[in-house]
């Protein structure tokens, strides 16, 4: 094979390998996906190369051929269906061997196993098919929107850096936290503004409120504030899923003496339909997931005391508890929940406890912003584990896969998801 031939090979492989990774888009991934049209062989190469159970064996292949006839045959076979769109390689005046040993060092320190399984799968279908490259679904990261009270909307990312001014206090960004931080205390008679952190599906963020009060928000969830707490009560009002560690706030300074005259902190949860029940706390750590496509809202208290309400009815709850209300119900029910399952988001992981699959499904949808669907039924199956938030979402999806009971069918950031009948 002449080297005009070989480095278009190397370009080809190349391009998997950065799909692999996720760094591949624009005309590089057109490329790829033509190249993958051109016909049947390319289609096969490319699924059987993308796919993570085929690197354990063709490793241990490596070891038992020689390097340079591994690489002509890799060289021939992506460069075969191609020949007359090769683009030469300058000519650097270097021998056919020497291009191999180049070749071999970008494929085995690169591409890897890639370049090993073209030996050993030779398509011979010349039909032209339409097959299309899928980038990588990422997983969520810290990103919001910081809506001011004149409406004013600050995206936040993960860079450090003032924000804002606004009255009385200072708002500043540092690493994935929103900080509002008071320049003095506050009088009732300040007037007070109210602004909202709102996180879309893909995003999760924190806020430190201006009375200290630690917040986390997971994806596609809200939180509205005060930029101040002056009065009798601290109320907040929020959507979604917010884990809150909320700071003791005292009447006056003279209070810490006696530990007497708390000011209460109350958090209202909001859905579609209206108002649907509030947390009073004094200082606790507690988790709400009040997401309006879950068949209930769920505080889980963690550490402290905390009352949950709605309406006429009330409950008190201690640590390790979990009160629920059914969206159309008018009566709590209490449970103790595995904890680690419920804060897995909070640290960074997912954690199933015998789980639904749907469920399951909700949580992956808000987290890597895809549209997932449902066909069949799923109610019965359910799954225990766990896998870093950090992962994407192939992963996560071949693990479920790979227990046999549900299978996906993934079209861009649509999914869809049946019983492996």
């Amino acid at each position: 094979m002449d080297e005009k031939h070989v480095g278009y090979s190397i370009y080809i492989a190349g391009l998997i390998y950065q799909y692999r990774n996720g760094s591949l888009s624009g005309e590089a991934l057109t490329e790829l996906n033509a190249w993958i049209a051109a016909n049947d062989g390319n289609r096969l190469l490319f699924e059987e190369l993308t796919g993570d159970d085929v690197l354990f064996d063709e490793l241990l292949k490596m070891e038992s051929e020689e390097v340079e006839n591994h690489v002509q045959h890799i060289m021939e076979r992506i460069g075969a269906g191609n020949k007359e769109e090769a683009t030469p390689l300058p000519s650097i005046g270097l021998s056919r061997k020497k291009w191999y040993w180049i070749a071999a060092a970008l494929f085995f320190t690169a591409v890897s196993v890639t370049a090993l399984y073209f030996i050993h799968r030779q398509g011979t279908a010349d039909t032209p098919l339409h097959y299309t490259v899928h980038p990588p679904i990422q997983p969520g990261t810290d990103k919001a929107i910081l809506q001011l009270a004149d409406g004013t909307q600050i995206p936040l990312g993960s860079s450090p850096g003032n924000l804002a001014n606004q009255q009385h206090l200072n708002i500043k960004n540092d690493s994935g936290i929103v900080i509002y931080m008071p320049a003095h205390r506050i009088s009732g008679t300040i007037p007070v503004a109210m602004n909202s952190i709102i996180t879309p599906k893909g995003g999760q963020y924190q806020v430190v409120l201006p009375d200290g009060t630690h917040v986390w928000l997971n994806a596609s969830s809200s939180i509205t504030f005060p930029t101040a707490f002056a009065g009798a009560e601290r109320r907040v009002e929020i959507t979604g899923e917010a884990y809150f560690e909320v700071a003791e706030m005292l009447v006056s300074p003279a209070d810490h003496k006696n530990g007497k005259n708390k000011i209460p902190f109350i958090v209202g949860i909001n859905m579609p339909s209206g108002t649907a029940g509030e947390v009073l706390v004094l200082g606790t750590h507690f988790n709400i997931n009040a997401y309006p496509d879950e068949s209930a809202i769920k505080t889980t208290l963690v550490e402290g005391a905390v009352t949950v309400r709605k309406g006429k009815e009330s409950l008190n709850i201690q640590p390790g508890q979990q009160a629920s209300m059914g969206i159309q119900e008018a009566d709590f029910q209490t449970s103790y929940p595995d904890i680690e399952e419920v804060l897995a988001w909070k640290n960074g992981r997912f954690k199933f406890n015998n789980t639904d699959a749907v469920s399951i499904m909700r949580q992956i949808a808000r987290w890597y912003d895809v549209e997932i669907k449902t066909e069949g039924d799923l109610g019965a199956i359910r799954f225990s584990g766990g896998i870093s938030r950090k992962d994407d979402i192939e992963k996560l999806l071949e693990i479920l896969e790979s227990e046999g009971r549900v299978k996906f069918i993934r079209r861009g950031r649509n999914i869809t998801v049946e019983p492996n009948l």
